[in-house]
């Protein structure tokens, strides 16, 4: 008898789980339900759906995970610091395809840093509101292990928004769903 109640307990969490697919419901990562709320970057640039259960990481975590100088200007963190959210705002007018150009820098600069980083390059795309947009994905090495790394490039009006994604290489399939669609969902603001 005590087989079934653990079938049906386990066949409860599925159903439980299929109801969070979504960043308007939240999802699972996990076992840990995330939901989700919009938060304008960069004085109203863009409007990016993030973590509520994330916060801004304090300036102190910051120095320690992110010693160089040229650190993101927006960091969300969870509450242990393991999975990251950072997001830059690089000035610059783009003309059609020069986006992928970008992208292809980033990768090999990354590969020339650490020549044991191999990038895994994705398809040029595009977000929901239809801008331009080139990611890629990497496997890095910290001192505490590996980590899974994913890199955004979404073109907006008189600027590019360089998102980043890092987490525990062990987290992997937790997150990949939840952050795609998060940077899908990135919105230009209007003026």
């Amino acid at each position: 008898m005590e087989y079934l109640d653990e079938e049906i307990l386990k066949a409860k969490r599925l159903l439980e789980r299929r109801k969070y697919t979504t960043l308007e419901t939240g999802m699972y990562a996990g076992e840990d339900k995330i939901t989700f709320r919009r938060k304008e970057l960069f004085g109203g640039l863009v409007s990016v759906p993030l973590p509520r259960q994330f916060v801004p990481m304090p300036e102190s975590v910051k120095q320690v995970k992110y010693p160089a100088k040229r650190a993101p200007e927006y960091i969300l963190t969870s509450l242990d610091t393991t999975v990251n959210f950072c997001f830059n705002r690089i000035p610059a007018e783009l003309e059609d395809g020069a986006l992928q150009n970008m992208s292809l820098r980033f990768q090999n600069a990354l590969e020339q840093i650490n020549p044991s980083i191999k990038v895994k390059p994705q398809p040029d795309t595009a977000t929901t509101q239809g801008n331009e947009m080139c990611w890629f994905e990497y496997k890095g090495y910290q001192l505490n292990g590996q980590s899974f790394n994913r890199v955004y490039l979404i073109r907006l009006q008189g600027a590019v928004l360089h998102g980043t994604f890092h987490c525990r290489q062990e987290d992997r399939e937790k997150w990949k769903e939840i952050v795609r669609q998060i940077f899908f969902a990135v919105q230009e603001c209007e003026e």
